[in-house]
């Protein structure tokens, strides 16, 4: 069974009647046919998006009949806290270690090398520094960069 068409009139800029010219002819189709064509993908489009939004909010409402915001709230702060936490101890951590390295290296420098380990020191940290500012996506070819961590070594 053929379903009923019924004429509709409207106007479009020229430039966009030149381009639904133009795609008829490429696709072999007449404009009448494209232009239905593109109203039903239109609409089912708007109709997809009413239908997501929907989704959602049922996804929304199940989760917050099942989880009060002030739960899913005292979940992620417990969480968060922890990693703030451990992020701490590793901090604490490293700054041993690095008061550790500190104190070795002024026992086995004599005191008149005292100015070359200050040296040392500052062009380690600065190091250290910049090292910390690099992006995630940059570390792993900064360390697998053989040859400029040599450079950088022979420089300190």
């Amino acid at each position: 069974m053929k379903e009923e068409l019924i004429q509709i009139t409207f106007k479009v800029p020229k430039e966009k009647a030149n381009t639904l010219k133009i795609l008829s002819a490429k696709k072999h189709i007449p404009l009448a046919e494209l232009v239905r064509r593109l109203v039903d993908k239109g609409l089912n489009l708007e109709s997809s998006r009413e239908d997501i939004d929907f989704i959602t909010d049922i996804i929304r409402q199940e989760l917050t009949s099942i989880y009060r915001l002030e739960d899913i709230k005292e979940i992620l702060d417990k969480q968060t806290n922890r990693l703030a936490k451990m992020m701490m101890k590793i901090g604490k951590m490293s700054t041993g270690q690095l008061f550790l390295l500190i104190n070795m290296f002024l026992e086995i420098v004599d005191s008149a090398d005292e100015n070359k380990f200050d040296e040392i020191l500052e062009k380690s940290m600065r190091n250290g520094v910049n090292y910390m500012q690099k992006k995630d996506f940059q570390i792993n070819d900064f360390l697998q960069d053989v040859d400029n961590l040599k450079r950088i070594t022979d420089e300190i």
